[in-house]
């Protein structure tokens, strides 16, 4: 099982609508079969962490960077998603191909 970490800004700009991406997100990967599981218990140990940034100035991702974690991630800045653009509504099925890219736990 692959365990995500979601973690959410504090929406004083979105851009996206946040938990709506996250829900559809689950909705891909039981789409597509694939053992995951989703917390937003900071304590858990997960596997990658998602950032849901509202808008493009990516403010959780600025503050994982400045902590010096190793760990795998993947963040969503409003239509984006690491440096590419992504049409909200095509963000979950472009980020379970990410989760595979980077982890191949599903092999």
């Amino acid at each position: 099982m692959l365990w995500v970490g979601i973690r959410y800004c504090g929406g004083c700009n979105p851009q996206i609508d946040r938990t709506g991406l996250v829900e559809k997100l689950k909705e891909e990967t039981k789409k597509r079969l694939l053992d995951v599981a989703f917390t937003t218990d900071r304590d858990r140990v997960t596997d990658i962490t998602l950032f849901v940034n509202g808008c493009t100035h990516g403010c959780l991702e600025e503050e994982f960077l400045r902590t010096g974690n190793q760990r795998p991630y993947l963040s969503v800045k409003g239509e984006t998603v690491g440096d590419n653009y992504i049409a909200e509504k095509d963000i979950p099925a472009f980020l379970v191909q990410e989760m595979i890219r980077q982890l191949p736990l599903f092999d």
